[in-house]
């Protein structure tokens, strides 16, 4: 059986692990949904200032999403794909 490569981000990102419903927990108490297809997976965060995050799953861009726009504790915020 072929084994999927290590992959290591780069040390400027934030790692997170995707839970079982498919969003990444944010500040302890937001959530953030991409997808239930990365559950259990390790998504790496990039800060570009001013709360905007960009999302990667290994080296394939996922989206972003804006942590001064993040809803209230009970509901999840979906990434965008364009900050327009």
């Amino acid at each position: 059986m072929e084994r999927i490569p290590q992959f290591d981000y780069e040390p400027s990102m934030k790692i997170l692990k995707v839970t079982q419903n498919g969003a990444i927990r944010w500040k302890s108490y937001y959530w953030v949904y991409l997808t239930a297809a990365l559950k259990g997976k390790y998504v790496g965060i990039e800060d570009l200032g001013n709360g905007i995050w960009k999302i990667f799953y290994r080296n394939v861009f996922l989206g972003y999403f804006n942590e001064n726009e993040l809803r209230t504790k009970e509901q999840s915020t979906r990434l965008e794909t364009n900050l327009v």
